[in-house]
């Protein structure tokens, strides 16, 4: 049991071993000069300027702004991509008019619709979390209406034999039962709105930790954008053990993947 127990522990050691190696790597070639501080930054660097603009405060107003707009999008999409997946799912007529439309923007690399919605919908925030909220809507969308589509027949069956109507079968057999995919579904577009917010903080913002990347990358100050790269892709990786470790803890029923 002891071993067994100990497993998880080496497993975690393990998973850092690669990240070291290459922390080291990027430290010597940095301190020799085989890269040039002013291509890559060494390690100490960044971590100097990171602790900066923790110790300053700088980062926080940003870091909120940033969330703001990727919590809203993503909220958005899940709503929605839940409400419209269960719906193709169980009405012919939305899947035949609403699939097309998916399968025509699920290869546009959302990025590219940036501006386009700032067009449309000027440079507020209002224009990003729109193309947030549609880049995350399609992983939603998809993983909803492939759950719904797979449900097992024979419980809508029983559950249709003893009386229970749409309404109640939709909340008591489908919903529980398409859990699991949508909350990985949902586990993607959460990825998907920190690309995509970046990527619209790049272009037109004047807050938010896309537009501090852009804005030190600007000035040469590489060290600073560097550690505001490192920064958020410490929140995305916090942010994703988050969830997992709440589904775990409310759907403990569900072998969810580490």
């Amino acid at each position: 049991m002891s071993r067994r127990a100990g497993l998880p522990r080496y497993r975690a050691v393990f998973s850092l071993i690669p990240l070291a190696l290459v922390l080291a790597v990027w430290q010597i070639a940095s301190s020799t000069g085989v890269l040039p501080k002013t291509v890559l930054p060494p390690p100490t660097d960044v971590v100097h300027a990171l602790l900066g603009l923790i110790s300053s405060g700088e980062i926080f107003p940003h870091t909120v702004a940033s969330l703001a707009r990727a919590g809203a999008g993503l909220i958005v999409a899940v709503v929605v991509g839940i409400a419209l997946g269960i719906m193709m799912a169980r009405i012919r007529a939305v899947q035949l008019a609403f699939e097309p439309i998916l399968l025509l923007i699920y290869p546009v690399p959302k990025p590219a619709l940036i501006p386009l919605f700032m067009i449309w919908l000027g440079i507020g925030d209002f224009s990003k979390v729109t193309v947030i909220a549609l880049g995350c809507l399609l992983p939603v969308v998809t993983a909803t209406f492939n759950a719904a589509r797979s449900v097992d027949p024979v419980l809508l069956w029983s559950a249709r034999a003893r009386g229970t109507s749409e309404r109640r079968l939709l909340w008591r057999v489908v919903l529980p039962a398409i859990v699991p995919q949508v909350a990985a579904g949902v586990r993607t577009a959460t990825a998907v709105s920190i690309i995509i917010l970046v990527s619209s903080e790049f272009i037109s913002a004047q807050s938010g930790l896309g537009y501090l990347i852009s804005s030190y990358g600007g000035v040469g100050a590489d060290d600073a954008m560097l550690a505001v790269v490192v920064y958020l892709a410490g929140i995305g990786y916090l942010l994703d053990l988050v969830y997992m470790a709440c589904l775990r803890r409310f759907m403990a029923w569900h072998a969810f993947a580490h």
